[in-house]
């Protein structure tokens, strides 16, 4: 039997023969995710359909790479090339910072660049990377600046937050409700050991409240973890009786998770957790739910 199809809402690509990524340039950079090293590479177009060979992958967004800030533009208009080249991506979620003086100008740019220009990704995550709990009153002020400056710049856009839901992405929600807000990887869910865990189970709840804000249930790592929290499903989306699979979805992350499993791994530990569920809701969690949210057709 073929299995679902699949829309990939979370893929990078980058060449490094050709475009600066400082954070892959480093000697021996570490982050949330350990060292880098395996993944300093070139991962092209090619690269990636390698990968999902044999998971009925038709469509994908591209997330921004971490390319040079100096101009996130480039990295629109590099990945419109390789659109109109060789057919994907499909979605292109570019880089800005959303407190930047004129901001509308950047977002004009990106639009320029590439009709596949759906939303923006700024880089508000350092209390997740150090290890925080709640983010402080200075970061959310920080969060409310960016979603009103995206809100007035252009409000058709899909910015994601790259936050604990706890606090950031409820108020960003509910004071811009003409935004669609994107909760990248599940609000980074702590391990369970960590007090901070609580935090994140009652933020998800909160976010129920939401209805503009639909969340990414990815970067499960290693692929058992995918089956076990897509399993027990948190609520997040679009009513407060609303389960995941009626607001989130299923991406990749690749090659980022790369470091840890094979992407067939992820997405078939994805297809086991839906194995019960009925084909439409397979079809909304793989496929159908990306595409509405970042307009892939």
């Amino acid at each position: 039997m073929t299995p679902r199809p699949i829309a990939d809402a979370h893929v990078h690509l980058w060449d490094l023969d050709r475009n600066p990524y400082p954070w892959l340039r480093e000697a021996e950079p570490t982050g949330p995710f350990g060292k880098t090293a395996r993944i300093r590479h070139s991962y092209r177009l090619a690269d990636y359909l390698q990968d999902a060979q044999g998971q009925e992958v038709r469509r994908f967004a591209h997330i921004e790479a971490g390319w040079d800030p100096a101009d996130p533009v480039a990295e629109t208009r590099w990945l419109q090339g390789l659109a109109e080249a060789q057919g994907a991506p499909h979605a292109i979620i570019g880089h800005a910072d959303l407190a930047a003086a004129g901001l509308g100008s950047i977002l004009d740019a990106h639009a320029r660049a590439s009709p596949l220009f759906v939303g923006v990704r700024d880089r508000l995550q350092q209390e997740i990377h150090q290890g925080g709990g709640a983010p402080d009153a200075a970061w959310l002020a920080a969060m409310a600046r960016r979603a009103r400056a995206s809100e007035r710049a252009r409000p058709e856009l899909r910015p994601a937050i790259a936050a604990r839901p706890d606090a950031a992405g409820r108020r960003a929600g509910r004071c811009h409700p003409r935004l669609r807000f994107v909760l990248t990887h599940a609000g980074y869910p702590p391990r369970r050991d960590d007090p901070a865990r609580d935090l994140w189970r009652d933020g998800m709840r909160r976010l129920a409240d939401c209805p503009n804000v639909v969340v990414k249930l990815s970067g499960f790592v290693p692929p058992s973890a995918a089956s076990t929290r897509m399993a027990s499903r948190p609520r997040s989306g679009r009513s407060s009786r609303a389960s995941a699979r009626d607001a989130s979805w299923s991406p990749s992350n690749f090659p980022v998770d790369r470091l840890f499993a094979s992407l067939d791994a992820l997405f078939s530990a994805y297809r086991e957790a839906l194995g019960l569920s009925s084909l439409a809701d397979q079809d909304r969690m793989l496929h159908d739910n990306a595409c509405e949210v970042y307009k892939m057709g």
